[in-house]
Order: structure tokens, then C-alpha cells, then sequence
């Protein structure tokens, strides 16, 4: 069951780069009776995702960063970059935001900063921390192969060390490779909003106390852009399985010898031997000599958009009709956290 909601409400500026769990973390957060200050997304890249979550927020408004700002109307600002941002302070002040709520940021907040909010300062972070610290933790796991380990989303206060400050809360969403990443994305989605319906609330109330993180445990893992891309240097193989734990993303690439990159949808098939040929690049389709075989990769038809919003609406419809989280939490926290409630 939700907690009650917090007596106080509180005014959160949100820092993001754009993403459905933000978009999840931001409805939660207002539907509990909060209010957003404004929302700071620091780059170019952030409003062309915003633009793109448009489509989505006409079958899905809950679901939609955009849709919720047009709703609440609250500012939607590209500010500069914080460390060398002198008047930041004094904006905050203006907005008179007395919560700080990052989630699927690149932004990396100065202590000066931090220190405006005392413990107010939090992080949704998407994995089970404290495994896979840094940008782009889904992204690692995928290629590790260990998102079924350590998928999910942790809720945790902003400290000086990147996605090391004390835990509040966790939920585990491992990745099931025969859903994809779209229901995946979903359903992460879904556990951090609820983690602002419960643990959030908790906390801001005083009822529930953040945990420091397992020492000498976890990892930091930063992906090379090379780790994502197919190439001639891995072997078929090795590129089908990149396809199909990429599957229904947008994150995999082909690199032409010119530099070019190329998204890949998914893997087409050996088609022969070693061609010792340049890479072939179509419209739909690159072949390309991996590094034991001569294979076929596919590119988004122009469809590929309308086909990626459909499926993120099914996933949507898919995780609400089946409860949504009851499922998705049956793999608890892991050993390493444990939730310390205030006693009365």
C-alpha cells in the first residue's frame, strides 16, 4: 500500500537528460501531491527527446515527459552547465525549490549545489547499486550479460561520489531477454515511480532513514562506444547476440570505414564465408565481413518510429492489465540493503 503523503509539500526542481522513467518518476511525484519548480535538462539532445515523447503522451500523458509539462505548465529550461553555472544558486532560490530530484542525467551536481538541499538532494539511479555506477549502467549490463543480476532502479541521496550516496529505497527489475528492452524500460519505469509513491514519501516524512552503500562492493563501469558497435572485429556470433540483447532499442551501431554510424535493428543471418569486401550499406540492409563470416545486419525502415511508440504503448498497456508491480517486485531487495524504518 502507498504511504500517506507527506504533510508538506514540496517543491522539486528535476534535473534529466529525458527518459520514461523520468517521465514515471515525474507523474508520481506530482500525483502525490507535489509541485514542480521547473525542469532543467542541459542539452540540446534532451529537447529532441522531448519533442519525440510528444507521440507518446497523446496515448500515454502519464507516461509522457512532455505531455505532463504542457499539463502542469511548469518551465522547461536547457540551463548551462552547473559547475561553471555562477547564478545557479540564485535561480534555485528564485524558484524556491526546496527538493532536488535527478533521474537519467549526465549532469553532475557540485557539492555547492547539493549543500542548498541538505538531504533533500536524490538520485534515481538504474541499476541495483551499488553495481554498474556511471552513465549509461543498462547499456553495460546488456553487454555484460548480467542484467537479469542487476537490473532495476535504486533511489538514493546525492553525495560528492558519483551513485554513491546512501540508499533509500530498491527495486530489482531483471531484464527477460524473451520480453525485450522495451518491456524492460517499461517496467523499470514503473518501479521508480513506485518508489516515489512509497520510499520517497517515507523519507521526506522522517519515517524512513537512508542506508550507506556495502563497502568494498560494486563497480563503476563506463562503456566504450566501440562496445556497442559491430564491427569486423567480433565474430558472428558475438553479433547476433548483440542484436538480440539490443532488440527493440535504438542504442546498437555499425561504424562504415568512413566514420559513419548506422543504427542496426536486428541480425539477418550468416549469408557466407569471408568476403575480404568493403561492407555493403543499403537502405534496409548492411553486410558487412564480421570477423569469421560474411553477415547481414537490418536498418529501421522509415515505419520504425510508429512500430517503436506502438510497442511502447503495448508494453504499457501490458504491465498495467497484469498489476504492474506485484510482478516486477517478486525479486526483492537485494542482501545488500536493507530499508531502516523510524520507529515511533
Amino acid at each position: 500500500m502507498p504511504s500517506q503523503r507527506v504533510e508538506k509539500t514540496m517543491n522539486a526542481l528535476i534535473l534529466t537528460s529525458g527518459s520514461l522513467m523520468a517521465a514515471r518518476i515525474l507523474s508520481a511525484w506530482l500525483g502525490a501531491g507535489h509541485t514542480v519548480a521547473a525542469l532543467w535538462i542541459g542539452s540540446k539532445k534532451t529537447a529532441q527527446f522531448l519533442r519525440r515523447d510528444r507521440a507518446l503522451g497523446r496515448f500515454a500523458p502519464s507516461w509522457s515527459i512532455a505531455a505532463l509539462t504542457q499539463r502542469h505548465g511548469f518551465p522547461v529550461v536547457q540551463n548551462p552547465r552547473l559547475a561553471g553555472w555562477t547564478e545557479a544558486e540564485s535561480e534555485i532560490a528564485r524558484l524556491k525549490a526546496d527538493m532536488l530530484i535527478t533521474a537519467i542525467t549526465h549532469q553532475i551536481v557540485p557539492d555547492r549545489i547539493l549543500a542548498l538541499f541538505g538531504g533533500r538532494a536524490v538520485n534515481f539511479h538504474p541499476t541495483i547499486l551499488p553495481h554498474y555506477r556511471g552513465a549509461a549502467p543498462r547499456i553495460g549490463m546488456l553487454i555484460d550479460g548480467t542484467a537479469e543480476l542487476y537490473g532495476g532502479v535504486t533511489l538514493h541521496c546525492l553525495a560528492h561520489g558519483i551513485d554513491e550516496g546512501d540508499i533509500i529505497g530498491v527495486r530489482k527489475v531483471p531484464y527477460e531477454a524473451a520480453s525485450g528492452f522495451i518491456d524492460w524500460d517499461v517496467r523499470v519505469a514503473c518501479a521508480a515511480g513506485n518508489l516515489v509513491q512509497n520510499e520517497l514519501e517515507d523519507y521526506l516524512r522522517g519515517g524512513l532513514l537512508a542506508c550507506p552503500q556495502a563497502e568494498n562492493e560494486g563497480s563503476y563501469r563506463r562503456v566504450q562506444r566501440a562496445e556497442r558497435t559491430l564491427s569486423g572485429a567480433k565474430s558472428a556470433l558475438r553479433c547476433k547476440w548483440l542484436c538480440d540483447q539490443f532488440a527493440g532499442s535504438d542504442l546498437l551501431r555499425f561504424r562504415s570505414e568512413r566514420g559513419e554510424r548506422y543504427v542496426v535493428s536486428r541480425f539477418l543471418g550468416v549469408i557466407g564465408p569471408r568476403t575480404l569486401a568493403k561492407p555493403r550499406i543499403g537502405k534496409h540492409r548492411i553486410e558487412f565481413d564480421a570477423a569469421d563470416a560474411r553477415v547481414a545486419v537490418a536498418r529501421p525502415r522509415g515505419s520504425a518510429r510508429f512500430v517503436r511508440l506502438f510497442s511502447y504503448w503495448r508494453a504499457i498497456v501490458r504491465t498495467s492489465r497484469r498489476g504492474g508491480l506485484p510482478r516486477l517486485l517478486a525479486g526483492g531487495a537485494p542482501q545488500t540493503y536493507q530499508s531502516h524504518k523510524v520507529m515511533p
